[in-house]
């Protein structure tokens, strides 16, 4: 149990930090440009909230690994309070994650009509598949409590 919290503290922790860094690299990017217009400012705000999120997701995770390090046995309460902080910080990534692809999908109107359009297709897209894994996720999640 202690070897799968660590795995998965430590990948949430590196997705988050990583996509942190995009993220308000993203927003930089657009105030260089000027926020000339109300879809520039929401996109600016989408990507300075995504790294905001995906930054108390890395804290969640870093602050749980240095306080459950050298722990080898947890007690079962102790264990329900860091799942509920996991899912907390698990929850800022996820909701990080959706607005990173609709900010992204919006950027492509910033640059032209026909580049929106594409954009917002392909976001569509990858808005159908992140829905599919989902529910796929949750159907496995769901056999395997029943185990």
């Amino acid at each position: 149990m202690r070897e799968l919290l660590e795995l998965q503290t430590g990948q949430v922790a590196f997705i988050s930090g990583l996509l942190s860094g995009f993220s308000i690299s993203i927003a930089a990017q657009i105030l260089r440009y000027g926020i000339d217009s109300r879809l520039s400012q929401a996109v600016f705000l989408m990507f300075l909230m995504c790294s905001l999120l995906f930054l108390l997701a890395l804290f969640v995770d870093v602050r749980l690994s240095i306080e459950l390090a050298g722990m080898q046995n947890l007690s079962a309460p102790a264990l329900e309070q860091v799942s509920a902080v996991r899912r907390l910080g698990t929850g800022c990534a996820t909701a990080a994650l959706i607005m990173f692809i609709l900010a992204a999908g919006m950027l492509g109107w910033l640059a032209s009509p026909s580049t929106g359009a594409l954009t917002t297709v392909m976001t569509a897209c990858i808005f159908f598949l992140f829905w599919a894994v989902w529910t796929r996720i949750n159907t496995i999640t769901v056999l395997l409590s029943n185990v």
